[in-house]
């Protein structure tokens, strides 16, 4: 008799006796005396549809509590004593300042309980009943705009990635104190000139100037949620030489050159992502990140969405894309007698797993194009100029290439049909 495979479990969380799942996590030795307890628990669930639904609140604010108890502020320490001995509700009564007599009360004893454990600062909060005012920093502006565009959907991945990226420079360039502690109209435009010389030390024009467009963002949002009219955000209008693209910046391919390439590939998934990036303009990310379902077997066409391999540039990303026959038979030979829920491409389809698809495409690339302006992403370049060839207009080949449209018409109805879509791009095919 087989025996019956265990399910396997995500991180922190055990399966009970009696079948419930609970989420379990050892608190750090150093912080048991404050939690008073070693191990913290969590109820997620009779099923295990519900542990999945569950499980990334509970993952979430047991970080965030365990966070706050690390904090680097006696206000962020006093908070987690409050969360740990009151729990969460006292702590958020005093971080807003609406401490009533009761949480007063409660307060004042835990503030001698603890006296000599404590700081002098912590003691000093809970005797009082109070927090210093929360000074908005550039830290703050980060918390705040990440909230906003809800980075942690799958869908904003990318804009995370650049969110992360951006802070760690500002506070390796102007310093934690700079980034955590002084007030956001006290940034300076020195600050932001020094910051911009740093990235432009390490990183190409163009990248430095994304980077800048991520702060700018940023600090304006915050600048406009706080109706701070009078202060002007010294990231703007930062001079970035070399950052301003060009027609040589990236080269297109030629005929030949597509066909040489397609020679030398040896693998049926690299030969199937080549020939829907040459026939489609995709970003490579875009389709090696696909599902099996999303191939579209009816109207023969690959869809571009959000999924947890990958997320999409922009809300303009998502789009479907009429497939050539050559396109559409390669990769339903990779679809065929799979699950929907499947990644397309067995060996690429994981987060990152672009990367090494890039990696292992250019290897083949560069046994027949050695010019260095010319790479797998010229694809798109290929794609537009052939759009532009066939006189296409300028809406659909955006529609097409998953560009942002910013015309206030084109961001109502469905968009276009895949009849209309596939007029134009089916000219490109040749």
């Amino acid at each position: 008799m087989t025996k019956k495979k265990t399910q396997k479990l995500p991180k922190y969380v055990r399966q009970r006796s009696w079948g419930a799942y609970q989420y379990k996590r050892n608190v750090p030795k150093h912080l048991v005396q404050q939690v008073g307890k070693s191990t913290l628990y969590h109820a997620l669930g009779d099923t295990y549809s519900q542990m999945i639904i569950n499980l990334p609140v509970v993952h979430k604010s047991v970080e965030s509590f365990l966070q706050r108890l690390e904090g680097e502020t006696p206000a962020d320490r006093t908070l987690a004593l409050v969360e740990a001995t009151y729990g969460r509700k006292a702590a958020e009564q005093l971080e807003a300042g609406e401490v009533d007599d009761n949480l007063d009360h409660a307060l004042w004893a835990l503030a001698h309980e603890v006296e000599d454990e404590v700081e002098p600062m912590v003691f000093a909060h809970l005797l009082g009943a109070s927090l210093p005012p929360k000074v908005f920093t550039l830290e703050v502006a980060y918390e705040t705009y990440a909230k906003f565009k809800d980075v942690e959907n799958v869908e904003n991945k990318n804009l995370q990635k650049y969110l992360n990226r951006s802070k760690a420079d500002l506070i390796k360039t102007l310093g934690k104190v700079t980034f955590s502690e002084t007030p956001l109209i006290k940034i300076t435009r020195l600050n932001a000139l020094a910051y911009r010389d740093a990235l432009l030390a390490r990183v190409s024009p163009a990248s430095t100037e994304r980077y800048i467009t991520v702060v700018k963002a940023v600090v304006n949002h915050s600048i406009d949620e706080l109706g701070l009219s009078g202060f002007n955000n010294p990231f703007n209008k930062l001079k970035v030489k070399g950052a301003a693209a060009t027609r040589g910046d990236r080269l297109s391919l030629s005929e030949v050159e597509i066909m040489a390439v397609r020679e030398v590939i040896p693998s049926e998934d690299l030969l199937a992502l080549y020939e829907a990036l040459v026939t489609t303009g995709a970003r490579l990310a875009e389709v090696s990140g696909a599902l099996c379902g999303d191939i579209d077997l009816q109207h023969r066409a690959i869809h571009i969405r959000p999924n947890d391999i990958r997320g999409v540039k922009s809300p303009s990303s998502i789009r479907v894309i009429p497939l050539s026959d050559k396109a559409f038979d390669l990769l339903f030979a990779l679809k065929h007698g799979r699950e929907d829920t499947e990644p397309l491409f067995s060996r690429y389809g994981r987060p990152n797993g672009n990367t090494a698809a890039s990696a292992a495409l250019m290897k083949h690339f560069r046994k027949v194009v050695t010019e260095r302006k010319k790479a797998m992403h010229s694809l798109r370049h290929r794609k537009a100029d052939q759009l532009r060839a066939v006189e296409c207009p300028e809406e659909i080949r955006k529609a097409l290439l998953g560009h942002s449209n910013r015309e206030v018409a084109a961001r109502y109805g469905d968009g276009y049909s895949l009849e209309v879509l596939k007029k134009w791009l089916s000219q490109t095919w040749g």
